[in-house]
């Protein structure tokens, strides 16, 4: 009971965060006149476009304004604040209007910390089935109280729980043995981030592993039918060829080689003096080969031997899914600053059974943290310094070197500890196993 009750004071001094916080601008840039636009300003359009025509017609016009390009279940909350909005406040939902409501603000981060809040009760509730009440509180707790973490989604407002909720069910969900819900919960995952994607051949892996070809099957049957469900909208509306346009325009709204995430090609460009947010990732690093197409080759590698650790048994699938995202955002073009976010909650859920994790732990929060706010100008300004301030961009590089070293320890680390000695019976063990790998 006493750990329950500490879990209950981080999900509440989590929302009393959150109410403090409800009317800070987010992530913005100031305009010559002054003006600010940022992502709420996207949110904001986003959520009219939805609650004036459905959820289907979030791909129909042209980004930002009228093509919206987060995944429909990260985007479905929204229609359900605008509704409200548009009953309360504004019937006409007029575009300048909305801009500037407090309200409506106030409503779209309420989403994100929602998004967040059920993510922290769903790794209490799967680290207590694994390991102990104890255990569960403080992973939890750590997380929804992580400043990063509240950076991220009471600060900038991000959704960034939405694609994390999901993950994480559908990886501790399959770690008890569980079939069916792991993969509704991955088709979800897909549905609402791109980030999520990686998920998919590990999951796939896992599946294989632990319940063979039939489980696979089913398993994938379950997801395949969970995505049409969510993409009901579109396919009964006649707009699910938009839907499909999706990921061709999340890779092309920014193609760049790093927007502002540092990682590996921060460092690089960098390093050349160069800045990456204004160099194509279709430019060429050395002869032929392209900043996207090396990339891919170091994140296509990342991502083997992050199967080659689950299937030897040397990382627990969060572990493994959580190195994954590290890998991917060290090694990825196209990044953002809050993509490592996804890390976190996965963490959250390996550590316990392995304490040495909450190392890679600390350090992402404080990289994670730190890329945003290094990168953010109106902090920046508040603090007396700004985005060219030489200081600022030499904390940013020593940022991406410790992403990129982070990555590689870990990955020496996972790759050379001995194998953990699990038999499949144990795997109907909670406690056997977070025994096993507490190491």
């Amino acid at each position: 009971m006493r750990w329950r009750a500490l879990f209950g004071a981080a999900v509440l001094l989590t929302l009393v965060v959150g109410y403090l916080l409800r009317d800070t601008p987010g992530y913005a840039v100031r305009n010559e006149d002054g003006s600010l636009t940022g992502d709420i300003s996207h949110y904001v359009y986003w959520t009219r476009l939805v609650t004036q025509g459905g959820i289907q017609s979030a791909y129909s016009g042209t980004w930002p304004e009228t093509y919206a390009v987060y995944p429909p279940v990260t985007i479905l909350p929204y229609e359900l604040v605008g509704t409200l909005y548009q009953h309360f406040q504004d019937a006409g939902f007029d575009a300048d209007q909305a801009q500037q409501s407090p309200a409506l603000h106030e409503g779209i981060k309420f989403v994100a910390l929602l998004w967040d809040v059920l993510t922290g009760v769903t790794i209490f509730v799967l680290v207590g089935r694994v390991c102990s009440e104890k255990l569960a509180s403080m992973a939890a707790g750590a997380y929804l109280l992580n400043p990063a973490t509240l950076y991220d989604v009471a600060h900038w407002g991000q959704p960034d729980g939405a694609h994390s909720l999901f993950g994480v069910l559908s990886v501790g969900l399959l770690d008890l043995g569980q079939v069916i819900a792991p993969w509704a919960a991955l088709a979800a995952a897909a549905l609402a981030k791109p980030q999520a994607w990686f998920l998919i051949p590990l999951v796939a892996i896992a599946t294989f592993r632990q319940h063979g070809a039939a489980g696979l099957a089913r398993g994938a049957v379950v997801g395949g039918v969970t995505a049409c469900l969510i993409a009901a909208p579109f396919l009964v509306t006649g707009h699910f060829l938009e839907l499909l346009s999706l990921p061709l325009a999340v890779s092309t709204v920014m193609p760049v080689v790093s927007a502002d995430a540092h990682n590996l090609w921060w460092l690089v460009l960098q390093l050349r003096g160069q800045d990456p947010i204004f160099v194509p990732d279709s430019a060429r690093l050395a002869g032929p080969l392209t900043f996207r197409l090396v990339s891919a080759g170091l994140v296509g590698a990342s991502m083997l031997l992050t199967f080659w650790l689950y299937w030897t048994h040397r990382a627990s699938l969060a572990e493994a899914a959580a190195l994954g995202v590290l890998g991917w955002f060290t090694l990825t073009t196209q990044a953002h600053e809050n993509h490592l976010f996804f890390a976190l909650p996965l963490l959250s859920l390996a550590w316990p059974a392995r304490p040495r994790l909450l190392v890679p732990f600390a350090v992402i929060s404080l990289t994670l943290l730190l890329n945003m706010v290094l990168q953010d100008q109106l902090v920046l300004e508040a603090l007396g310094r700004g985005l060219d301030d030489p200081l600022v961009q030499q904390l940013r590089l020593f940022n991406a070197a410790v992403n990129v070293a982070c990555f590689v320890a870990w990955s020496i680390w996972a790759a050379t500890r001995a194998p953990d000695r699990v038999t499949q019976a144990s795997r109907a063990e909670p406690v056997a196993w977070a025994t096993v790998n507490n190491l």
